[in-house]
């Protein structure tokens, strides 16, 4: 996982951090190349996960979130589901790619799917 999380950093032009988290807000895993609180940031995004799904389900009828992005600076919050409960979540300087982001984040969730079989 470690090692896929590392790979992920390093085809994302721009990232400072890759994690893992779950919907409860605890980091399961996670690699930075920049010194920021991964633990704190994961709490977060899994609070802000929570909410628009929570909305979307509401307002628009659709329970199922595969998306987030923070725009923020001077770090960007990207966060993909993988599966019902846990997520992949970048973060990125303001410059970064974000369509590199997404497409890597997903190459890197299929990955994660088929090394570890609980991601779905």
């Amino acid at each position: 996982m470690e090692g896929l999380l590392q790979e992920l950093l390093y085809r994302v032009e721009g990232a400072h951090a890759a994690a893992i988290g779950n919907l409860e807000g605890l980091l399961v895993e996670g690699v930075k190349r920049r010194r920021v609180d991964l633990e704190a940031a994961i709490a977060e995004h899994a609070a802000l996960l929570r909410q628009a799904r929570a909305a979307y389900a509401s307002a628009l009828g659709s329970p199922t979130l595969q998306e987030l992005w923070v725009g923020a600076s001077p770090v960007v919050g990207y966060a993909r589901m993988l599966g019902k409960e846990l997520f992949l979540l970048l973060l990125l300087s303001p410059e970064a790619n974000l369509g590199q982001a997404r497409l890597q984040a997903a190459r890197v969730g299929s990955a994660l799917g088929e090394v570890t079989g609980w991601l779905t």
